[in-house]
């Protein structure tokens, strides 16, 4: 029967992320037949097939027979197993991914089991709201080359569809890799899957950027912004409350220490010759004085974003980092109470789930950043939101 909707089996099985790290798929299968599986990153947590045992001999205990329609419920279940065996085991840190895999598993289930598109149910019947991409360009980070922020990004701007941001994004990436090859850069990739070009320092990673805009067709000052994320509690020597731009000093021959009225500066120059309109982590996360200062400097001129909610008018939220379908949509409707943009994000290790692009458009969040359109991790979400726009316009 379409409302049979308890859950009958579980199944855990060991794949393997993006960067060949181990990664978890949960698969929940209903009562009707319905099925949905979601996979999940176990990397620096434990290894796959533990992660996928554990799926199978724990955590399928504690929702085996449950309503997979009832998330919140689901999702209660499986964080208190998790959290009584870290108390029994002292395993800390166990069992993360194989509660998110599950949550989401046993979301598409039930989307499955109602004959609905899973953007529709966790959504609702609300018209869906398409997200714009923010979409990694140049690459750096911790990775040995490229610069020291760890990627600059385009997001466009007075695009009449998502079709049309991607679209316009992939010309953009596609015309910057030849113009950083005919100027011998190497065009290998990062983290993110834009690319590791060994530059002199982001102000020339941003002219590249908005000359390849250029080249492609479109005005810097009208048709995108420019995205930064500074990742900068890799950058902060918190023994000399510095931030090292260690990869500034080696090529240009001299160190670049900023500290954070520096950093604080730095942005403005940036925001005064480019058009900048997002920066994500742009100080250390426990300076919380200079993250309030930058604030109120920059929040009338650009999104702010962190993953914490303080002193910032954009919230970042990951997946991975909320755990649960549940805790993730709640601290969505939280950012969208206090007036915040949501950017819902890839977790730095990724898989080709698709996922998040469905609870980017059930949730009505202001962007997407999934990292460069190239890649399948991805690309996976990109490609599922251009299948639910299409979808949706034929609806219409």
């Amino acid at each position: 029967m379409l409302d049979d909707l308890d859950i009958k089996r579980i199944r855990g099985r060991m794949l393997f992320d993006s960067g060949g790290n181990p990664a978890v798929e949960a698969e929940v299968i209903l009562e009707n037949g319905a099925q949905g599986k979601a996979a999940v990153s176990v990397f620096d947590e434990m290894n796959g097939e533990e992660e996928a045992d554990y799926i199978r001999e724990w955590l399928s205990e504690a929702i085996l027979f449950e309503d997979a329609a009832e998330q919140k419920y689901i999702d209660r279940l499986l964080t208190e197993q998790r959290d009584q065996d870290d108390a029994d085991h002292k395993e800390y840190g166990r069992g993360k991914a194989g509660v998110l895999a599950l949550s989401m598993a046993a979301a598409r289930a039930a989307g499955a089991g109602l004959g609905l598109p899973l953007y529709r149910y966790l959504g609702g019947t609300t018209a869906p709201v398409m997200p714009v991409p923010v979409m990694s360009m140049i690459d750096g980070g911790d990775w040995l080359k490229g610069i020291d922020f760890k990627e600059i990004m385009i997001v466009p701007l007075n695009r009449s569809s998502f079709a049309e941001g991607l679209r316009m994004g992939a010309e953009v990436y596609q015309t910057l890799k030849r113009l950083l090859t005919l100027n011998g850069f190497d065009t290998s990739i990062g983290g993110s899957g834009g690319f590791a070009a060994d530059m002199k320092s982001s102000e020339e990673a941003l002219h590249y950027i908005m000359d390849a805009v250029r080249l492609s067709g479109y005005d810097p000052d009208m048709d995108l912004t420019a995205a930064i994320c500074g990742n900068a509690d890799d950058l902060y020597a918190k023994e000399e409350g510095i931030y090292r731009f260690n990869k500034e000093s080696l090529k240009n021959g001299i160190l670049v220490h900023r500290n954070q009225k520096d950093m604080i500066s730095y942005y403005l120059r940036l925001a005064d010759g480019f058009p900048l309109g997002i920066v994500t982590d742009g100080l250390w996360k426990q300076d919380l004085e200079g993250r309030n200062r930058m604030y109120q400097m920059f929040q009338h001129r650009l999104v702010i974003a962190s993953d914490d909610f303080f002193a910032s008018n954009g919230v970042e939220i990951q997946l991975k980092k909320a755990g649960t379908v549940t805790a993730a949509l709640e601290m969505i409707q939280e950012a969208k109470k206090m007036g915040s943009k949501v950017i819902v994000s890839n977790s730095n290790k990724e898989t080709e789930e698709a996922f998040l692009g469905d609870m980017a458009v059930a949730a009505g969040a202001d962007y997407i950043k999934c990292g460069a359109p190239c890649r399948g991790e991805c690309t996976a979400k990109y490609n599922e939101l251009l299948r639910i726009e299409e979808f949706y316009s034929r609806q219409c």
